[in-house]
């Protein structure tokens, strides 16, 4: 009998969405610096619908106090990495 193992469901920071984990980009502020996701300490989720929306990317630098470019490029980086 294959009894399919649930999958998590994360809630993206910025839209309130909710999603499944692997769909979401993962990502942790380390300091006054976003990273990726190294397994260790707390992380956030972002959808790519709000990567891409403009307005949600200001407010979310705003936010996480980071400046826009320099999070789009990471956010970016780790959309193609996956």
């Amino acid at each position: 009998m294959n009894i399919k193992k649930p999958q998590p469901i994360r809630m993206c920071i910025s839209c309130r969405g909710r999603q499944l984990q692997s769909q979401l980009i993962r990502i942790k502020q380390d300091g006054n610096r976003l990273t990726r996701h190294d397994g260790v300490g707390r992380s956030l989720y972002l959808c790519h619908e709000c990567i891409a929306n403009e307005k949600k990317l200001r407010g979310l630098s705003k936010r996480l106090k980071q400046n826009q470019e320099t999070l789009l490029q990471l956010l970016e980086e780790l959309s193609k990495n996956g």
